[in-house]
């Protein structure tokens, strides 16, 4: 079949009849989207080797983790703002470029410092710099259902490579070294660059560069996302709103154990931050010049509603695949590899749900809202399945494989239907409004991860510490004073994970609990711990139908059908 240039077309795996050099893109960019979200999470299963290896301690590998997360976020709209002004093909390139040189110090770190600039800090700026970049090209080479299907497919690969990283980096870790991860990655990244300078020629995504950047609006934005990151990651540690420990900047304590928790007033002044980069912007657009994002898109209902049931289809599976691994990690002793093969159902889910939900779209037989109300519908399902089935006596990763495979394979449903509201938003601007949107959509997803994990990590403390204290104040074999000093322990130590029964016991044992008093007290936290799982999987269950209700105000596009019965349709309203 001949296109209108005479250039050869055929069917291609994304569907419909697209030139080579777009099919092309497609496949380059998308592996790359893989690597990025499989970067992500393979290093989650290398603590260990990493603390080993680097000479440095479990809390300075976790900040690693934390800033990764903190530069892509507070970052990602400056580099929405670079593609459109200096071209997406460009800052595509220089994004990878950077990318690859923080994979190559990393890969090489004698120390931790450097794994903090290679990974935290030039890892994260280059995805910050890729990822919109990448997103607006392939909104701007697709139209129509083929569009439909080539985001869906671009995000299901991003849940594909978050959910291989701890299996394949659990692998890597345990038969090569950590380190293959992220050599493997420059050289992919660098490959990919060069094929994409040559499938895309420079005037393909022309860049429009003009006045003056607009500093104060990347500080204003940088400052306020940083502050809202830091209040979810400082969340599972000091408490959503009373600090279960001082809050000690450069040696002074500015909030004492008992008081406000530090969260609410990071959170509270990151959004006045927010508030006053708005203003700003806005005054930008009223005076003619150039914002660095045109907050303006978000009068389109589209954008505005679909940028936040997005996060909210974040917020759930992140947060109950946070509480799996703390429950199989602290109540089952298991490994991040195993932890891995357990959370592989998501994945299987995510590529069983999103091409049929992309093809139904896509041929009109299903609108946007209906998937992602499906979407919360499933998650909230897979999370009540999760509190319900799990088996703590279970033994093995088979048999607690089966216990929570329902739970998880349904909440990957979910996510699988969840791929098709990017399609939506990122067609609804005007096509020099697509950065705009691109960075505020991606903000979206990297601060709903972080409110994810902070609020299952919220959720989960506060039922622990209730439970077990309960269970301690109840107990009839410790005095008066060891209740005391364990519930001060426990309440002291807590931070967004769950305590094990092998730590709690070592400790009881350095001050001389033993005997029935100890055995006592390990039956209590284990009930405890299961209870907060319970609690957190339900409260994840909640906030999906909270989502559902958001969903709910996402616009039908007239002319759309909707399906009343078998094999017949009528036209939406």
């Amino acid at each position: 079949m001949q296109g209108r240039n005479g250039a050869r077309r055929f069917r291609d795996p994304i569907g419909g009849d697209t030139p080579p050099a777009a099919r092309t893109l497609f496949l380059l960019l998308a592996a790359e989207n893989l690597l990025i979200n499989y970067t992500g999470t393979a290093m989650n299963v290398a603590l260990s080797a990493l603390v080993g290896d680097l000479h440095t301690s479990l809390t300075g590998v976790q900040s690693a983790i934390s800033l990764y997360a903190l530069v892509i976020a507070s970052l990602i709209i400056t580099g929405s703002k670079l593609g459109t002004r200096h071209g997406y093909r460009r800052t595509f390139s220089l994004g990878g470029g950077v990318f690859a040189l923080g994979a190559l110090i990393t890969a090489f770190a004698p120390r931790l410092p450097f794994m903090l600039l290679g990974w935290s800090v030039l890892q994260g700026l280059g995805v910050a710099l890729m990822s919109p970049a990448l997103m607006a090209m392939l909104t701007q080479t697709f139209t129509g259902a083929v569009r439909t299907k080539a985001l869906s497919i671009l995000v299901m690969t991003s849940g594909v490579g978050g959910a291989s990283g701890p299996v394949l980096g659990g692998l890597i870790t345990s038969f090569l070294t950590w380190r293959i991860s992220f050599l493997l990655g420059a050289g992919i990244t660098l490959a990919l660059i060069w094929l994409v300078r040559r499938t895309v020629d420079s005037g393909a995504f022309p860049g429009r560069p003009g006045e003056r950047f607009d500093v104060r609006g990347v500080l204003l934005s940088t400052t306020g996302l940083v502050l809202l990151v830091v209040a979810a990651l400082l969340s599972g540690q000091y408490g959503l709103l009373r600090a279960r420990q001082d809050f000690v900047v450069l040696g002074h304590t500015l909030l004492e154990r008992g008081g406000l928790s530090p969260v609410p007033l990071l959170a509270g002044l990151g959004l006045a931050v927010l508030a006053a980069f708005a203003g700003w912007e806005l005054r930008l657009v009223r005076s003619g010049r150039d914002p660095l994002v045109r907050v303006t898109v978000l009068r389109n209902r589209t954008v505005r509603t679909g940028i936040s049931t997005q996060l909210m289809l974040i917020v759930v599976p992140y947060g109950v695949l946070f509480l799996v691994p703390v429950f199989l990690q602290t109540a089952l002793g298991f490994g991040a590899l195993r932890c891995g093969i357990v959370l592989l159902p998501i994945a299987l889910g995510l590529m069983l749900a999103a091409p049929p939900t992309a093809r139904r779209i896509g041929r009109g037989r299903m609108t946007h809202r209906a998937a992602a109300m499906g979407a919360f519908v499933c998650m909230g399902v897979g999370c009540a399945a999760v509190a319900v089935l799990f088996s703590p006596h279970a033994q093995g990763v088979a048999a607690v494989g089966l216990a929570l495979a329902p739970g998880i394979l349904i909440i990957g449903l979910g996510r699988g239907m969840a791929t098709t509201l990017t399609d939506l938003v990122q067609s609804a601007p005007e096509r020099d409004e697509v950065s705009d949107v691109t960075g505020l959509f991606y903000t979206a997803g990297y601060l709903g991860s972080s409110f994810g994990v902070a609020l299952a990590g919220a959720l989960m403390t506060t039922a622990l510490l209730y439970t077990f204290e309960a269970g301690v104040n109840d107990s009839s074999v410790l005095t008066t004073a060891q209740k005391e000093w364990v519930t001060r322990t426990v309440e002291q130590q807590l931070q967004i994970t769950a305590v094990s029964d092998d730590a709690l016991r070592a400790k009881m044992t350095s001050r001389g609990i033993t005997g029935a008093e100890a055995d006592g007290l390990v039956r209590i936290n284990a009930r405890a711990r299961e209870q907060a799982l319970t609690v957190s999987a339900t409260g994840m269950a909640t906030l999906a139908l909270v989502g559902w209700l958001m969903a709910l105000r996402l616009p039908v596009p007239a002319g759309t059908t909707r399906a009343t019965g078998p094999g017949r349709e009528e036209p939406s309203t």
